[in-house]
């Protein structure tokens, strides 16, 4: 695609911050996102062209002067990827409601090989507005949406997965708990006011055929779990997800027979002393920092002044708090809601990006910390001055160039969301799919690891949500740096390994199950 953007932060090839065009226009996503208070986004092939496509949705519950220049609250936005590069809306009237969208994710629930849509919305027991489309908004429960070639039917009532007391949802997690090949849901409700019920959480099984069954009990999980962000991870290789919770901060390990047990005894490791009122815990991200083969996690923070926390797995998922280690103590001038590790380089380091960043003159530069080596990060410029905060923000190779790009969901009224398109010169890329047969199609689980000569070169476990409000695609990307060949080991949700030697570099692979 031709950019008609402008360049965000100066680089050179292996030096500077990492370097973003706005490519918002160009590829057309001004007018129909005009107006949005959005607050969760998601990426996802629905239409099975090969190109990413985008779900946008927001709050649209407030007065509607906030929404200008829209006349008034915009509904949520599905819109497809076109193949000249543009975006256009893809005129599903399912998809696109007036609701208090919270987090969103495409996924294979049915296994039939498209993406269904599943949004949390955070409804509310009693509408306080009169108005419309305010108070349908206030009311609107979360949602799921069965993709029949193509087309998006609400399936809400008769699938299971949303339940009527299921309220205040925030974030939605997938994965299959119970290893049975079908994808379940975790979604989290928040801590906030609830009317006539506390906070409660569900995690929820899928039995095939689009329909669900609450299964706390059954897993074990307790029913006061609150959050708002997750992420998942095979922490203690029984090949099943175990996942931790931002704001209640706990994390739960999984055991036989699909039941999982609380990490009760690392709670005083991930406790923390709230600065103020709005000091809540809300993304989180698994990844391999430090390059030992462990996942390690990053929690950020919704709160003014914002700051991240590292955790670093020292092993059988013992976490220690290393935060000043890795120079990600100073505190920013913003909140910090959404965290994902990511190589945007592709020097073959993962680097740590939050949903915030400098405007300046119409210019956006994202705060993107470069992994310097040796646990060190830098942040492309003096944590200081005038910064805005994005509640969502997931990335995604949307052009295909090997290069990882930003959405920016705006929550600011006057302002909009972005398109920032990944211009920094650097290395080689790998790009890592994974296709089941007897588990999930979008090979959820799955571990990829790189390797040279038998050594580790990087780690990443396939999943399609992380930090806050987020839905990403279905893969794996690492960067290579000067390599043009590795060494590949998936190994499968189902614990078998599937090897592929001299894998040449700059290229989406797709690994089938056998």
């Amino acid at each position: 695609m031709r950019s008609l953007g402008v360049i965000l932060a100066l680089a050179g090839p292996g030096d500077g911050p990492v370097r973003f065009t706005d490519v918002t226009e160009a590829a057309g996503l001004v007018e129909p996102l005009a107006g949005l208070l959005g607050h969760g986004a998601a990426w996802g092939d629905f239409d099975g062209d090969g190109r990413p496509d985008l779900f946008v949705g927001g709050f649209c519950d407030r007065p509607a002067a906030l929404y200008h220049p829209a006349p008034g609250p915009v509904p949520s936005r599905l819109l497809r990827r076109r193949g000249d590069g543009g975006f256009e809306r893809a005129g599903q009237p399912a998809a696109e409601c007036h609701a208090r969208t919270s987090g969103a994710v495409f996924a294979d629930l049915d296994n039939d090989g498209d993406l269904d849509l599943y949004v949390a919305n955070n409804a509310r027991a009693r509408a306080s507005r009169q108005e419309e489309p305010q108070r349908t908004a206030q009311l609107r429960r979360s949602v799921l949406l069965r993709n029949d070639g193509g087309t998006f039917a609400d399936v809400s009532s008769a699938s299971g997965a949303c339940p009527e007391d299921l309220r205040r949802a925030r974030n939605v997690g997938v994965f299959d708990y119970d290893g049975d090949g079908l994808l379940d849901l975790l979604v989290l409700e928040d801590f906030f006011a609830h009317g006539d019920k506390p906070p409660r959480s569900v995690l929820l099984r899928n039995r095939g055929g689009l329909r669900f069954e609450e299964a706390n009990r059954a897993a074990g999980l307790p029913d006061d779990l609150y959050g708002l962000g997750h992420a998942a991870a095979d922490l203690n290789g029984d090949h099943r997800a175990d996942f931790f919770v931002a704001h209640s901060n706990r994390l739960f390990l999984s055991g036989p027979g699909g039941t999982y047990r609380e990490a009760s005894d690392q709670r005083e490791v991930f406790a923390w002393k709230p600065a103020h009122g709005e000091d809540w815990p809300c993304g989180a991200a698994f990844g391999d920092l430090d390059g030992d083969g462990d996942f390690d996690l990053v929690v950020s923070h919704h709160s003014v002044p914002g700051r991240l926390r590292l955790f670093l797995n020292d092993g059988a998922a013992r976490f220690r708090e290393a935060t000043r280690e890795a120079g990600l103590d100073a505190l920013l001038p913003t909140k910090v809601p959404h965290v994902e590790i990511r190589d945007f380089d592709n020097d073959g380091r993962p680097d740590l990006y939050v949903s915030a960043a400098w405007v300046e003159e119409g210019r956006i530069v994202p705060l993107v910390y470069r992994n310097r080596g040796g646990l060190r990060f830098e942040a492309p410029r003096p944590l200081r001055g005038s910064m805005i905060c994005y509640p969502a923000g997931p990335s995604a190779d949307y052009d295909g160039d090997g290069r990882l790009d930003l959405f920016l969901v705006n929550w600011s009224p006057g302002r909009r969301c972005a398109l920032l398109r990944n211009a920094t010169p650097g290395g080689h890329w790998l790009g890592v799919r994974v296709t089941g047969r007897t588990f999930n199609r979008m090979g959820l689980g799955a571990k990829v690891r790189l390797m040279e000569s038998g050594r580790l070169l990087g780690v990443q476990e396939i999943a399609i949500g992380c930090g806050y409000a987020s839905g990403h695609q279905d893969g794996a990307h690492f960067g290579l740096g000067e390599r043009t060949s590795v060494d590949l080991q998936v190994t499968l949700p189902n614990g078998k390994d599937v090897f592929r030697a001299g894998v040449q570099a700059d290229q989406m692979l797709v690994v089938e199950e056998p």
